[in-house]
Formats: structure tokens, C-alpha cells, sequence
């Protein structure tokens, strides 16, 4: 500066303005540079301000990081030192629950074995026990059925004995039929069963049976489709089945079994009512001709024990009335001194309280019910009152026990069936 103020020194006064302008330009830039060194250092100190602050910034952050990451440090570390713990305690916890399980499983382990050793004892007493029992009860069966085979053979030797008794005394064992007999036996009913009556004609060999099979049917005695054949020899040999031939009920309903004879030859006796099958039918007529036989009695002997109904009828009335008008009253059928009505009132009279008396002894003899109907029939009379022929009937003027003969065959039939 006081260089370029000696440049001027020596210049003119007019051109002093010009060098008071040039000092003055001079301090100005003085000035300017004292400002511009004040502003530089007052930019310097902001600067300095700045940067220090800055730094103070940048070394709070740094420490305030360093802070962070020491607490993040230390938390991470407290962390990992709270799992470490945490995993610890879990393994100690599992350890001891381990320990706890490998306990209890040895000990259910012994309870089950003592268990199962005080089942298997158990078991073997009782095992014991049923053995001992059993054999108990073995023995116990064993003398029962000893003492009942014992029971049974003295059983069967007394009846061998009463067998062996009876025989020596004429009287035949009872026997009942099998299944294969009932069976066989039904096979011969009219089917279907339950819709009809099945009525069995049962007796001796030519006791009129086919007779009274017709009668009862309203057909009389003569060779004809459906008519049941008769004759003096014993026509039927197998049992023979006989629709009524009437369509309105109740005798629609009826079928009438014509039984072989009995007391031939070919079935003996005793074995008659089980052999025909007479077990399997609704009612059994017992046809009794000349006298009541010791056959007749086994017939209804056998219906008492099946529980069987069972009617007497004594056949062919009127021949024997006439056979006792000519025999016991000499009845010739040419005295006018005497009226046939009487005599054949007498006759009949004498007859039906013989054969009553007779057969009621021998029922009486046999067993059975004394009083039992006795019903003395005569089979036109009773083919005449069947077909309702009351001309006929008046003719005959012979009617003994024919209506209360249908009387109870109707009311036994519907005792036994309703």
C-alpha cells in the first residue's frame, strides 16, 4: 500500500482527488481485506465451530454407538446366557422327567409283574379250585348216573318182572307209537287236516263197520261207486278214506275211515290200535257185533289213554232182535194168536237190556266208565233218519238209539274241535 501510495506522492494537486480517491480505494481495500480476513476467519471459526461440533456430534454418536452396541453386546450376551441357562434347565427338567418316566416305567414295570405274579397265582388257585371242583362234581355225576344205571337196571328188571307177569297173565304190555308212526299215521287224514272231521269205524272182523260207514254216509248196502264194500269175510284190508257225499255242512265236513277187522290172524290183538294209526283221528266208533270182546275193551282202553273220544255202537239191531224173536220167543211170522209188535217189543226189550247189562259189566271189568253211552243201532234205521225218510221210518217203527247216536257223534265232534 505505501508503495502504491508513493507512486502518487510526487503528482500534481489535481491529481490529489484522484489520490485521496486512490487512499481512499486503498483503505476501502484495506478494508475489504480486513473484512474478507475477518470474514475468512470468522468463516474459518465457523468452520473450526462447525467441524469441532461436528467431531462432538460424530464423537457423541461414536460413543452413543459405542454405548448401543455394548448394551446390544451385553443384552445379546445376557440372552445368550439367559438361553444357555433356558436350555440348562430345560435338559435338567427333561433329565429329570427322563429320570421320572425310567422311574415310574420300572416301577409300573415291578407293580405289573407283581401283578401278574398275583394273577398267575390267582388264576392257579382257582385253576386249582375248578380241577378240584370238576373232579368233585365228576365223581358226584359219576355216582349218580352208577346209581342211576343201578336205578334204571332194577327199574327194568321189575318191569321185565311185571312184563314177565302180565304175560303169564295174559296181559300184553302198552306201547306208544314213534314219530315215524304218528308221522305214517297222519299221512293217511284227509287233507287239509284242520277242515275235516276224521271219524274211525273201528272192531272186530265183520262186526258191521263198512255197514255203519255207509249208514252214516245215508247210503245203504250195495255195490256202487263210493259205497263202502261189505260182506260175510272181512272185506277191508287197509284203511279206506270216505267222503259224505252231503255239500252242506256239518257232515260235508265228515270223513269216515273204514279200519281193517281186528282180531284176525294178520295183527294181533294188543298191537291193533297202534298199528292202524288210531291215535291220529277226532273220535273212533267201537263197532261191537254178537258180545263184547276182550278187543273192543283194548280199543277203548287205548282211546282213554290218548284222550281219544270214543263211541260204543252195537250193531245190527234189528238181526238180532229177530234172530232172538225165532230163538227165545218162537217167533215163525205165522201166529195169529200173538201181534208182531208185541213180540217184537219183548224181543227188543230183552235185547237191549242184555246187551247193555253186558257190555256195561265188562267195561266195569276193564276199567273204564260203567256208565258209559252204549248206543244199539239198527243201519237202515239209521240210513232211513240220515236221508230224513220219515215214511220210511213209520214203516220200520224200529228206531232205537239212532238219533242220540248223531246227537253225540255231533256234540263230541264239536267238543273236540271247538
Amino acid at each position: 500500500m505505501e508503495a502504491f501510495v508513493g507512486v502518487f506522492a510526487g503528482t500534481p494537486r489535481s491529481h490529489n482527488d484522484t489520490w485521496a480517491e486512490v487512499q481512499r480505494h486503498a483503505r476501502e481495500m484495506e478494508w475489504q481485506a480486513a473484512d474478507r480476513e475477518r470474514l475468512r476467519r470468522e468463516h474459518q471459526d465457523r468452520e473450526d465451530r462447525i467441524r469441532r461440533e461436528m467431531e462432538e456430534k460424530a464423537q457423541q454418536e461414536r460413543e452413543r454407538n459405542d454405548r448401543k452396541q455394548r448394551d446390544e453386546a451385553e443384552r445379546y450376551e445376557n440372552e445368550r446366557r439367559r438361553a444357555r441357562e433356558e436350555i440348562e434347565r430345560q435338559k435338567a427338567e427333561a433329565k429329570a422327567e427322563t429320570e421320572e418316566i425310567r422311574r415310574a416305567a420300572a416301577q409300573n414295570a415291578e407293580e405289573g409283574r407283581l401283578r401278574h405274579e398275583q394273577e398267575k397265582q390267582r388264576l392257579a388257585k382257582e385253576s386249582e379250585a375248578r380241577l378240584a371242583a370238576q373232579k368233585a362234581e365228576a365223581e358226584r355225576i359219576l355216582q349218580e348216573e352208577q346209581a342211576e344205571a343201578k336205578r334204571q337196571k332194577e327199574e327194568m328188571d321189575r318191569k321185565q318182572a311185571e312184563l314177565q307177569a302180565k304175560y303169564m297173565a295174559g296181559i300184553h304190555p302198552e306201547v306208544w307209537p314213534t314219530s315215524e308212526e304218528r308221522k305214517r299215521a297222519e299221512e293217511l287224514l284227509l287233507h287239509p287236516r284242520e277242515e275235516h272231521f276224521h271219524c274211525a269205524i273201528a272192531g272186530l272182523a265183520g262186526s258191521g263197520k263198512s255197514s255203519l260207514i255207509n249208514a252214516f254216509r245215508g247210503l245203504r248196502n250195495h255195490p256202487a261207486p263210493g259205497v263202502a264194500p261189505t260182506g260175510i269175510t272181512e272185506t277191508t284190508l287197509t284203511i279206506t278214506a270216505y267222503r259224505d257225499p252231503a255239500t252242506e255242512p256239518p257232515r260235508s265236513r265228515f270223513v269216515w275211515y273204514d279200519i281193517p277187522g281186528a282180531g284176525t290172524l294178520k295183527i294181533k290183538g294188543w298191537q291193533y290200535f297202534n298199528s292202524q294209526g288210531l291215535f291220529v283221528f277226532d273220535l273212533i266208533f267201537v263197532v261191537v257185533d254178537n258180545r263184547f270182546s276182550e278187543q273192543d275193551l283194548v280199543i277203548l282202553q287205548h282211546c282213554e289213554r290218548y284222550k281219544i273220544p270214543s263211541i260204543i255202537v252195537r250193531s245190527k239191531a234189528n238181526q238180532h232182535i229177530g234172530n232172538l224173536m225165532r230163538q227165545t220167543y218162537a217167533w215163525d211170522g205165522s201166529d195169529d194168536e200173538r201181534d208182531f209188535d208185541e213180540v217184537y217189543l219183548e224181543a227188543r226189550e230183552a235185547f237191549i237190556a242184555t246187551t247193555r247189562a253186558s257190555i256195561r259189566e265188562n267195561l266195569s271189568a276193564g276199567g273204564l266208565n260203567p256208565n258209559k253211552p252204549i248206543h244199539i243201532v239198527s243201519c237202515d234205521a239209521l240210513v232211513s233218519l240220515i236221508q230224513e225218510d220219515q215214511r220210511r221210518l213209520r214203516k220200520l217203527n224200529q228206531v232205537i238209539d239212532e238219533p242220540q247216536l248223531i246227537v253225540e257223534l255231533y256234540s263230541t265232534v264239536k267238543e273236540r274241535r271247538y
